[in-house]
């Protein structure tokens, strides 16, 4: 991180500059984040460019397919790709270009399908990927609505960046803490008696190129935090906020043809559930290690 950073502990002008223009006119509901699109496939200059504009502004956007009807196979990957991103993750679970069904039953590969994205119980507050090396994080997470659930599945979502002010607003020290990068390791994954993936530490905030990366999760089970009182209080800042009424918390559900395109920011899913006989929920994630570009 250079010193010229906003994200800089020691650059408290320029981080002050950057908070109040990010802060500016932020949307504070679903609506604000919502570009009607007509083609998924062939975005016009001007969906591609309203689309950019309010990701680079809150780190997510929420695209509607103006009929979702004509939709013949899934628009994700050629959707990111006019977005100019192509480093698609092909993570446990996913096919083979890399898309997810979120859905019971919906894991590509049998052995992850009892795996929580795959299941319809509630996730708590994450970021995606937060158990890769920190050389491949996440950057930008996807998502397409075929069919949404007969009840629940609603998400909240909170920009990584509106977390990060809040928290050092509230006290720098916690930005400190959260830069450690040793302070959440997520452990090993076995299979049997054979580590199928090794611990991985790092960081809860870091910058990639100009821009802040955020790797956490709520979970309190396969998760192991540096024990500290520093930690321990900036956890407890940031488990506040988000379970808090913050207005910058964003709250709704993706119905048939909504999606979201995200730079990976804090997100929820509350459970849901479908009718014994009829239509299953059907919702799809790519993930990949690009960002979407800059306007």
């Amino acid at each position: 991180m250079s010193n010229g950073s906003v994200f800089n502990l020691g650059n408290d002008q320029a981080y002050q500059e950057w908070r109040k223009a990010k802060l500016a006119d932020y949307p504070q509901s679903l609506a604000g984040l919502i570009v009607e699109i007509q083609d998924p496939y062939a975005l016009t200059a001007n969906e591609r460019d309203k689309i950019k504009d309010i990701c680079d502004k809150t780190n997510m956007v929420v695209y509607a397919v103006k009929d979702p009807t004509k939709i013949k196979e899934n628009p994700l990957p050629a959707l990111l790709k006019q977005l100019g991103v192509n480093d698609v993750d092909h993570n446990l679970g996913a096919s083979d270009i890399g898309l997810s069904k979120l859905s019971p039953g919906g894991s590509a590969h049998g052995p992850f399908a009892n795996y929580i994205p795959y299941r319809q119980a509630q996730i708590g507050w994450h970021t995606d990927g937060y158990y890769n090396t920190n050389d491949r994080q996440v950057q930008t997470l996807s998502l397409y609505c075929e069919r949404s659930a007969h009840e629940g599945g609603e998400n909240e979502l909170l920009d990584h960046e509106i977390a990060y002010i809040l928290l050092r607003d509230e006290n720098p020290e916690y930005i400190k803490t959260f830069m450690d990068p040793e302070v959440m390791t997520i452990p090993a994954r076995m299979e049997g008696d054979k580590v199928a993936r090794p611990d991985r530490t790092g960081p809860v905030f870091s910058v990639k190129g100009d821009h802040l990366h955020m790797r956490y999760t709520a979970r309190t089970i396969s998760i192991s935090w540096k024990d500290t009182p520093e930690v321990k209080a900036a956890n407890a800042a940031l488990t506040k906020i988000m379970n808090g009424d913050s207005p910058y918390i964003i709250r709704g559900r993706l119905e048939n043809g909504l999606g979201l395109i995200s730079n990976n920011v804090l997100h929820t899913r509350e459970a849901f559930s479908d009718l014994d006989e009829g239509p299953k929920r059907e919702l799809y994630r790519l993930r990949c290690f690009d960002r979407v570009e800059s306007p």
